[in-house]
């Protein structure tokens, strides 16, 4: 099976400048076909600038145009070097990139070594790659590639230009929107991790629910996410999930989230619309985390989180106090020798005293 393209398109400045609402400085027919980073981009190649620390790069560079905010002086630049202004150029070149490199695989069909239980149902366009299981009953949308080795159990609905890379499991019921990727690795619907105790037996509690994963979600290799015990785990519209994220049986999960990789959501975490956690966060489970939160790198959340609040160390603060206390550390151990030079000359002058 045909791996994603990775056919490069050419367009003109003139298009470029369009796609991104910049302003061009420079010939609107000049064709690019290709991006590299600022250092290395050569003609042809359209790269990106986002301030002045780089002005030494900037001055160097000889691409066929490079994308600028609207503030940034461009003195020094090569005249033969096309300016595209913008209002955020990382955003910009996202959305360049996306056109000058898609990254949609090639229709393929059902690969003969494919594996599809009874009453499959696949979409026009749908391709199902080497060594693939679809179980019964299973719905794949127009235009879906089912990468090779992929284990897709029964029952489950994926949407339609949903993009699932090699070896991706999803259990039974699981539910895909339109556009969804998932990446090598990723194991979707798994049970959660809920146990009653009898004495120092552990005793399994059936999960019995699904994952439902909304339009316009990523989700990282070697992520995975359990399914609930009653109910579904929800992953809201267009949130990303990086890498190595576990994410505990039924969390809830808003539209536009992002989860940095190593994190973990422990059962029944909410987080509401637009919350950014950091890399190797922890939540204690059963608790919310409100609209708009930023959450610091290797944080632990203990309770529920204001929405947009900004927080960080363990147990989790706010920001500027979690930084205060950072920034105390080091100096503890000369203040616990000054406290105790003080405490033995207040008992030195007690005794004198006595």
């Amino acid at each position: 099976m045909a791996r994603p393209s990775e056919g490069v398109r050419s367009l003109t400045l003139g298009q470029i400048a369009e796609l991104v609402d910049g302003r061009l400085e420079g010939p609107a027919d000049r064709r690019i076909d290709g991006a590299d980073a600022l250092s290395l981009a050569g003609p042809g190649q359209i790269t990106f600038c986002t301030g002045a620390a780089r002005r030494e790069q900037l001055r160097a560079c000889r691409a066929g145009a490079v994308l600028l905010p609207h503030a940034l002086e461009a003195e020094g630049l090569d005249p033969e070097v096309a300016v595209v202004r913008v209002r955020d150029p990382y955003l910009a070149i996202a959305r360049v990139l996306a056109e000058l490199y898609p990254q949609r695989p090639e229709r393929c069909g059902v690969h003969a070594s494919a594996v599809l239980e009874q009453g499959v149902r696949l979409g026009e366009g749908a391709s199902v790659g080497a060594h693939a299981f679809v179980g019964r009953d299973t719905v794949i949308g127009a235009g879906s590639w089912i990468g090779p080795g992929c284990v897709i159990g029964r029952d489950c609905r994926i949407g339609e230009d949903c993009l699932l890379h090699a070896r991706v499991t999803l259990y039974d019921r699981t539910r895909l929107g339109d556009r969804v990727i998932v990446h090598a690795g990723a194991v979707i619907g798994a049970d959660g991790f809920g146990y009653a105790r009898d004495g120092l037996l552990q005793v399994k509690v059936a999960q019995l629910g699904h994952v439902l994963v909304e339009d316009d979600v990523e989700i990282g290799a070697n992520a995975c996410i359990d399914r609930g015990t009653f109910g579904p785990t929800r992953i809201g519209r267009g949130t990303k999930i990086d890498n190595l994220v576990q994410i505990g049986h039924n969390c809830r999960l808003g539209a536009h989230c992002a989860v940095s990789g190593l994190a973990g959501l422990s059962g029944s975490t909410v987080l509401e619309d637009g919350v950014i956690l950091g890399g190797n966060v922890g939540t204690a489970g059963h608790q919310v985390i409100g609209a708009g939160s930023l959450v610091a790198a290797k944080s632990g959340v203990h309770g529920d989180v204001a929405a947009g609040s900004v927080i960080g160390g363990y147990p989790h603060l706010e920001i500027g106090v979690w930084r205060r206390v950072v920034g105390a550390l080091p100096k503890l151990p000369e203040l616990l020798r000054r406290v105790r030079r003080l405490e033995r000359r207040l008992a030195s002058e007690s005794e004198e005293r006595r």
